[in-house]
């Protein structure tokens, strides 16, 4: 079984170029995948991955849909 991969609330953040509140805000509002252990929180890779992936897909189809027909 191949062990999984955790980040820190720090990691995370220099992982997608931004500051440590904006993780600890989207995580606490569940838009960003994660849990507590005890008063820290930890991210799987995966499913930072998995998530990232989404946002790109959800805006560029809202995108697409909110254009106007070509003609």
């Amino acid at each position: 079984m191949a062990k999984k991969s955790y980040l820190s609330i720090d990691e995370v953040a220099q992982r997608f170029g931004v500051n440590v509140t904006t993780i600890y805000r989207l995580a606490q509002k569940g838009k960003l995948p994660g849990f507590k252990i005890g008063n820290q929180w930890r991210f799987s890779e995966d499913l930072l991955e998995s998530w990232a992936t989404d946002q790109v897909t959800v805006k560029w189809l809202t995108a697409e849909e909110a254009a106007p027909p070509k003609q």
